[in-house]
């Protein structure tokens, strides 16, 4: 399911948040002009726009009327549904739409972008974004490259093709502050890689050469989107259609924002945030945390199925035709103890500070003025690893990414997601 724009999912996650009206609903009525005059006529390219967050992004800004977009996503069966959706719904996009089945960081994008006429804005939604994805060397590996050396490389050819002549954004995570998992950690990393290449300096950081700076860069952190693809939620989902109990943490809360408020996150970052900034959405955790069983429940209802809750696998996984017969459903209640999670979500780090820039639903992290030195390090240690075929460890991984971020709190517990239903 690429594209969780769905009302059920709307109505769940509103019953949840406790939101009927969208976090930025006041700021793009107030702002509709701007945001028209920014992106009508303009030529628009969506890295990894096929995917959920990209996907409800590409939905805001169609309706702004940009006169052509490209989309750019690995996964052909996104890009079916992508383009399914948008040509079922009204009004019909009158602009010019393609896409293209495109890693942003293989050299068949380079030479796709070389030929192309250069686009006004760029948003990359590409990465991978499990902690499970931590769980050994080769997976991390694998993320890195997409979420790191694929950026290097895809900011590169922005450079030299002279791509992004209104503004570039690349999406980032609330778990990039003060990380604990090393998918924030990458994540972060990405946000310092942006800034090397808004400041100018080698077309890549790990292959050199000359070209002009960005001209404008910004990013996002925000909370954890209802029903994005392979998140918790969207599991819910697949675990309804094939019969099996749900299972949800009962002891982790976290911020929850509905897919149309994070692809509106995403349109209000790359238009209306300031060049150089990192948005943040305005939760707290008073208002705003909620939890995933809490989640499970409202996805039940939805269905018209009443909730059962369950201690152990054994028992959950033997009460679903039982509970189903009689028009209930088993969610089983784990608790949390794996590596990478996160206590608590935070946007804004120690040390950085959020400030006003005239909007209703959010606030800016100011770009740091000085950047580390390790992400040229960082880089050739994923290249050895992903390109090379050396013996990189997951050991060598953590401590090049320690050297670029040292707020890094890795705990390994030595337990994956991998191990739980």
């Amino acid at each position: 399911m690429s594209l969780c724009l769905t009302p059920a999912i709307e109505r769940i996650t509103a019953e949840v948040t406790g939101r009927a009206r969208s976090l930025f609903a006041e700021d793009l009525a107030l702002r509709r002009d701007e945001l028209e005059r920014a992106v009508r006529g303009r030529r628009v390219l969506v890295a990894g726009g096929a995917g959920s967050i990209g996907s409800a992004t590409l939905v805001e800004l169609l309706a702004l009327e940009p006169a052509a977009v490209c989309v750019l996503d690995p996964s052909e069966n996104n890009l079916a549904e992508l383009l399914r959706t948008v040509r079922s719904q009204e009004p019909v996009f009158p602009g010019e739409l393609a896409v293209a089945p495109l890693d942003y960081g293989s050299p068949l994008a380079r030479r796709f972008l070389g030929e192309q006429a250069p686009f006004d804005w760029v948003l990359s939604f590409a990465a991978l974004k499990h902690v499970r994805t931590e769980r050994d060397a080769v997976s991390l590996l694998r993320m890195l490259e997409v979420n790191l050396l694929g950026a290097d490389r895809f900011f590169s050819v922005l450079r030299e093709h002279g791509h992004g002549t209104a503004g570039v954004f690349t999406v980032s995570t609330d778990k990039a502050a003060t990380p604990v998992s090393l998918m924030g950690a990458s994540k972060r990393a990405l946000e310092l890689l942006l800034w090397a290449h808004r400041a100018g300096g080698p077309a890549s950081l790990l292959d050199g050469g000359t070209a002009p700076s960005l001209v404008r860069a910004t990013t996002a952190r925000f909370a954890n989107v209802a029903f994005s693809d392979g998140s918790l939620p969207w599991g819910f989902l697949q675990r309804l259609a094939k019969e099996q109990p749900l299972a949800a943490p009962g002891d982790v809360r976290r911020y929850l924002v509905s897919p149309r408020e994070a692809g509106q996150l995403c349109l209000v970052a790359t238009l209306l945030a300031p060049d150089r900034s990192v948005l943040v959405p305005r939760l707290t955790p008073e208002r705003d945390l909620t939890d995933f069983v809490r989640v499970a429940k409202a996805t039940l209802r939805e269905h018209g199925l009443t909730p059962v809750l369950y201690e152990t696998e054994h028992q959950a996984r033997a009460a679903v035709a039982r509970d189903r017969a009689v028009g209930r459903y088993p969610i089983l209640v784990t608790h949390s103890d794996t590596s990478g999670e996160k206590e608590e979500e935070i946007f804004v780090a120690p040390g950085e500070h959020a400030e006003e820039c005239g909007l209703s639903g959010a606030r800016v992290v100011p770009a740091p003025t000085d950047l580390p030195d390790g992400l040229a390090a960082l880089l050739r240690v994923i290249e050895d690893g992903c390109v090379r075929g050396l013996p990189v460890t997951k050991a060598d991984v953590v401590t090049a990414l320690a050297a670029v971020v040292p707020e890094l709190a890795h705990l390994e517990t030595g337990k994956s997601l991998d191990h739980k239903m």
